[in-house]
């Protein structure tokens, strides 16, 4: 997730049509979108109506949601609306889990053990935060015993972890110490190894693939690494994965066809102007165009639904 989103404008212009029935959208009953959001946020005004509303209008079939700040019930009441396509997480967004407050873990416990919940975060491991919001600098090592606990309470009830965290070389060390700990641990590290502008000319991006290769329970996705053209003109913090155009850059490309099989779709909807139809259109389409570009055949139906269907147990 990036927290410091902003407003949401320009459309995406591309050089091709994007296709009307994308490959990964045929099923059985004939031309359907098949699109499993692995990345949402619920915010404070979304109501549960709204959520399945714009659900259904961009074509997703399920959506994971976080919620920012201690607002779970809220993530609650829009599963009650829908329970069969909404995946609610635990959230991890707040500053208890900061703080690594051990009471937080006991909670997390306790919403766990009611079937309700898929998953953990977005659990903000190395977060630079922006001043203009009063947002705090987040540094929780992964291999902590605070988040070593969390992910034995996440294999427990077998759920997801997703984390955000800039690709620094100590976080990346503690990252990997914390999957060889618990190789069991279903671990989403979100938005591709990508980091955040602010960090961009002193430490770079990740390579996330060669991460990924050593170790099969790491799992990424496409979320917040729109271009420009889909976000607003000083709104994205992360660079994009794509031109402007949304041609994939060959790095990027190179990291979906090697690990199609653990790259997961996802938009990321961290504030309520996120919540409108024309984002969540624009970036479907962003995300139909960039799973196009894998010559793997089979893909796009993975990034877009399949691993989300394995991982999440749908």
């Amino acid at each position: 997730m990036t927290i410091g989103f902003g407003s949401l404008a320009s459309c995406v212009t591309t050089n091709r049509t994007l296709p009307t029935a994308p490959a990964h959208a045929i099923t059985q009953q004939g031309v359907k979108p098949a699109r499993i959001d692995a990345h949402g946020h619920t915010v404070r005004g979304l109501t549960p109506d709204k959520a399945i509303s714009l659900m259904d209008k961009a074509g997703i079939s399920h959506m994971v949601l976080m919620a920012r700040g201690r607002n779970d019930a809220l993530t609650t009441k829009i599963y009650k609306q829908d329970p069969q396509r909404i995946l609610p997480f635990v959230s991890t967004m707040y500053p208890g889990w900061h703080r690594q407050d051990w009471r937080v873990l006991s909670r997390t416990e306790r919403k766990l053990s009611t079937g309700i919940f898929k998953g953990v975060g977005e659990v903000m491991l190395r977060y630079y935060g922006i001043p203009s919001k009063n947002e705090p600098v987040i540094n929780v090592p992964a291999d902590s015993s605070f988040i070593k606990k969390l992910s034995d309470i996440a294999v427990n009830y077998n759920v997801v972890m997703t984390v955000h965290m800039e690709p620094e070389a100590e976080a990346i060390r503690s990252l990997e110490n914390l999957l060889d700990y618990n190789k069991k641990l279903k671990l989403v590290w979100a938005h591709c190894g990508t980091v955040a502008r602010v960090g961009l000319k002193t430490i770079g991006h990740a390579d996330i693939g060669a991460i990924m290769d050593r170790h099969p329970n790491l799992y990424t996705d496409i979320a917040g690494v729109q271009p420009r053209s889909v976000v607003p003109s000083g709104g994205l913090r992360r660079p994009p994965i794509t031109d402007s155009d949304g041609n994939l850059f060959p790095r990027f490309k190179k990291l979906l066809e090697r690990h199609s099989d653990r790259v997961l779709f996802g938009l990321d909807t961290p504030w309520m102007e996120c919540w409108a139809e024309k984002p969540f259109k624009r970036w479907t389409e962003w995300a139909d165009k960039v799973v196009s570009q894998v010559e793997d055949t089979g893909a796009a139906e993975r990034i877009m639904h399949k691993n989300a269907k394995r991982l999440f147990n749908i």
